[in-house]
């Protein structure tokens, strides 16, 4: 079955030469992309929502540098970590390198890599399997470093230039520790460790810090923390590990899609306030803005109003086909996720209206052989920004 909106049908027909496949044609974007989308979900609420204009079109402009970790945008700069394994600065209009950092990392060239970054004031916060690094955004000297003790995910890094603090979390031997080190330094703030196995990232939002994971009596729980000390708040238990999405936090509370749900805990006191019954099956991630959820699950995408639960429009595909990989992406008139086409075969970038869910515009990667989107799309003004398990990262925009 088609993506389609109940009761009107949205199609996705088309074919690659209409839409372009993944190439090289080494074009620049027709401006210079502005607005910032500092870390992984655009913020440290991760709301995954920007107040940027998506392109009219999205062809492909540029390719380069690599998808070993979740683009960051700043300052007319796309950041990434190249094949190998250099944390590479491109012009985010040309793709051209503005330079290029070597991180000596230690992998296996089979295996994933967990590399996040995010972007605070004229700083780059890296973290790598082991460390965790600053460098200067203008030329890439490196600015300190902090051991950690386990591997961090490629969402780990969560930056709040408002307090110049850093948060990364990162797993050691079934143990889940959170720090929170000045960006000024490096010094870590506090540690947090009463988490057994970890969860699925950090959002914060004005004072507090809220985490998921186990607890040490192997309940999975939601966690609030003080942001400047680490100090528990409280705690509140929630679905079993392999049914609940990465949280997001908003005016309404903090958002969680557990099973086929969409859960809403008070931020002050983890009391459930609201849970949202979606059509699609099991929810895997989520963006927020102006109270409208925007929810990717198994088999459909739909956008709902939070707290109250009342569906705006809905799409649905096969559910035989699951393809999805981080949240998608909200601009200021538009809907950027990543999805599976039936009629095209292959993996795609599609633009939908916030409006009514209508199909602006797509972009395929070519079979399942030849590309796969593991990320959310990243949004500038008038260009997305993706990466693919070709380990490119693909410059869209408004271009023939």
């Amino acid at each position: 079955m088609s993506w389609t909106r109940r009761g009107v049908l949205a199609s996705m027909a088309g074919v690659c030469g209409v839409s372009g496949c993944l190439a090289s044609p080494d074009r620049s974007l027709p401006t210079a992309p502005t607005g910032r989308w500092n870390q992984s979900r655009c913020d440290a609420q991760k709301t995954a929502a920007s107040d940027v204009r998506v392109p009219e079109r999205g062809n492909l402009a540029w390719d380069g540098g690599s998808g070993r970790m979740l683009s960051v945008v700043a300052d007319q700069t796309v950041y990434t970590v190249d094949g190998d394994d250099g944390l590479t600065a491109l012009n985010a209009q040309t793709g051209e390198h503005r330079w290029q950092t070597a991180l000596g990392l230690d992998r296996d060239a089979g295996e994933p890599v967990g590399v996040s970054g995010g972007v605070i004031d004229k700083q780059l916060l890296i973290a790598t399997p082991g460390q965790l690094r600053s460098f200067n955004t203008s030329d890439g000297d490196k600015q300190w470093e902090q051991g950690l003790r386990g591997r961090a995910s490629s969402i780990s890094t969560t930056v709040l230039p408002d307090r110049q603090i850093g948060l990364v979390d990162f797993t050691h031997r079934q143990k889940y520790y959170i720090i929170a080190v000045t960006t000024e330094s490096g010094e870590i703030k506090w540690r947090d460790s009463a988490l057994r196995i970890g969860g699925r990232g950090l959002a914060v939002f004005n004072d507090h810090v809220y985490v998921t994971g186990t607890s040490q009596t192997g309940e999975e729980v939601l966690r609030c923390l003080e942001v400047d000390t680490g100090e528990l708040i409280w705690q509140q238990g929630i679905a079993d590990t392999d049914r609940y999405s990465t949280h997001v936090c908003a005016t309404s509370g903090v958002l969680i899609g557990e099973g086929a749900d969409i859960t809403v805990y008070d931020r002050g006191d983890g009391t459930q306030r609201a849970s949202v019954e979606l059509p699609h099956g099991r929810v895997r991630s989520i963006a927020v803005d102006d109270g409208t959820a925007f929810v990717l699950a198994e088999s459909g995408l739909a956008a709902v109003s939070v707290p109250d639960g009342s569906r705006q429009w809905s799409l649905s595909r096969d559910p035989t086909r699951h393809f999805v990989r981080g949240p998608p992406a909200v601009g200021r008139e538009s809907v950027v996720a990543p999805v599976f086409t039936e009629s095209l075969g292959c993996p795609a970038v599609v633009a939908f209206e916030r409006i009514d869910g209508a199909r602006r515009w797509h972009y395929t990667l070519g079979d399942d052989f030849c590309g796969t989107i593991w990320s959310q799309p990243v949004l500038a003004d008038g260009a997305v920004f993706v990466d693919t398990s070709l380990h490119n990262v693909a410059a869209l925009g408004d271009i023939s």
